[in-house]
């Protein structure tokens, strides 16, 4: 029931606004991660935390760090930050889905120590009943950051659930630092996972 009921409010909820959800929002807007209770929630580095900022889907909670990676750390690391908030008493049980982004921070790391990481922070979750959804990074312009995306992305690519939203779209509208999407990249990043949300998940329950 409980499953059924996240499908419909992700389905309902893409007609809504929601705009007090990210501590990490782009122009330095300080605003709530959300609750911990959530059912669903996203893990990764500055790219993440931004982009739940314009995400609709509702109740999404916000366990992204910026500048950190799966190997590199600023505090901690993704997977060492997603878990000290599954520790919190407020977890409760912990999300149903933990989307999963990242690997930025990581690029002048060896591609398969990174990996491996990402693997073990995936069998960690699963092994708590936690279903991972990976989320691709749009590319941008940094040096030598490409070719460690386009890499990093196809390996999230080749998992179980994944949601390709490095698209066209979101790359035209350009990355101002090299790194992170524009204002109007990340609507577009987020309209992407609104929509690959509802229907991953609807694939998974069904």
């Amino acid at each position: 029931m409980k499953k059924i009921l996240i499908a419909m409010t992700l389905i309902l909820g893409l007609g809504l606004s929601s705009f007090a959800c990210s501590a990490a929002a782009p122009g330095g807007i300080a605003v709530s991660p959300g609750s911990p209770a959530a059912d669903i929630w996203i893990a990764g580095d500055s790219v993440a935390g931004g982009v739940h900022y314009y995400l609709r889907t509702p109740g999404i909670y916000n366990a992204a760090k910026g500048g950190n990676g799966f190997l590199h750390q600023l505090e901690g690391t993704i997977p060492t930050y997603a878990l000290e908030r599954l520790a919190l008493p407020a977890a409760l049980d912990g999300p149903t889905y933990m989307i999963v982004q990242g690997t930025v921070t990581d690029y002048q790391l060896n591609f398969e120590e990174v990996t491996a990481t990402m693997a073990a922070f995936e069998a960690e979750l699963l092994a708590r009943g936690i279903v991972v959804i990976w989320l691709t990074t749009p590319i941008g312009n940094y040096p030598a950051m490409p070719q460690w995306l386009e890499r990093t992305n196809g390996w999230m690519l080749q998992r179980q659930y994944v949601m390709d939203c490095n698209t066209a779209i979101v790359r035209y509208a350009g990355f101002p630092d090299q790194i992170h999407p524009s204002r109007e990249g990340f609507r577009a990043y987020a309209d992407c996972i609104d929509t690959k949300l509802a229907e991953t998940i609807s694939q998974i329950e069904n």
